[in-house]
């Protein structure tokens, strides 16, 4: 699945709307909505950069964090690219799931590796705050996680990056 032009636009709006809550609050203007998509893209790299630095210095628990925060940032900036707010951390995830299902209904080998990625995510940062995970575990998962943002990026460009 290359970028995502198997899937239209108002299914991926829809995707991201069916995981938000129902309130009038998810909504953005245009211009708020790019500005705010050009901090989580800002963000994004920033914590993937932390991510690296991290895993240099083996600590494992900023590891985690960071990987949570890279991907938190990755579906917070598809949605503003849609004019739409993803504030909290259910909501990551309930987006999340709409948009695995979205891409695995078109390419189930798409969807199972966001899949991966968005567990992956998730298991992190609870991690952060349990350090339950073997350090080699973390490092599999933040993987993971970076190929998910990868794939993120590759199915949901920006409008100025997809033309």
């Amino acid at each position: 699945m290359t970028g995502s032009s198997n899937l239209s636009p108002q299914q991926v709006s829809d995707a991201i709307r069916a995981g938000l809550p129902n309130r009038p609050d998810v909504e953005s203007s245009d211009s708020e909505a790019e500005e705010s998509a050009v901090t989580y893209r800002d963000n994004l790299v920033h914590y993937r950069e932390h991510v690296r630095k991290s895993l240099d210095a083996r600590d494992y628990r900023q590891v985690a964090e960071k990987s949570w925060g890279a991907y938190s940032q990755a579906v917070k900036a598809i949605a503003a690219d849609r004019s739409l707010r993803v504030r909290s951390h259910t909501s990551i995830l309930r987006v999340s799931e709409q948009l695995v299902a979205l891409v695995s209904s078109a390419d189930p080998v798409s969807g199972s590796l966001l899949d991966n990625g968005m567990n992956s995510a998730h298991s992190l940062h609870i991690h952060f705050y349990e350090n339950d995970l073997p350090d080699e575990t973390v490092t599999r998962r933040a993987d993971a996680v970076a190929a998910a943002i990868d794939l993120l990026q590759e199915l949901f460009p920006t409008e100025a990056s997809a033309e």
